[in-house]
């Protein structure tokens, strides 16, 4: 019971709101592969009616309908730690390039 209680408290402690990310890479609207960083934080999400499906590396992965979101503890490579927040982003994938119909054979003479 204890050992829950205080499991709770971290992930409430980590989870309290967005902090302000120190690196570029995490700046709402930066895109890194399909994903696209927001101001959201954790707590935001779970509000929402996110829910946690499972983790991809580090990073914890929300889905509410056909909206993902990947939430991770930034590296910080100053102290070689992690932040103590969560920085979380939105799956936004870029429409492909419309391809390129390739030419009918002939028929006929």
């Amino acid at each position: 019971m204890i050992r829950q209680t205080i499991q709770i408290l971290v992930l409430t402690l980590l989870a309290a709101g967005p902090a302000p990310a120190q690196s570029a890479k995490f700046e709402p609207g930066t895109r890194s592969g399909p994903f696209v960083a927001t101001d959201k934080s954790l707590t935001d999400l779970l509000g929402e009616g996110y829910r946690i499906r499972g983790n991809l590396g580090t990073a914890l992965i929300l889905q509410k309908e056909a909206s993902v979101f990947s939430c991770q503890v930034p590296p910080d490579p100053e102290a070689l730690d992690f932040k103590p927040y969560f920085v979380c982003a939105e799956l936004s994938e870029l429409p492909r390039a419309p391809e390129v119909e390739a030419p009918k054979p002939r028929t006929g003479n």
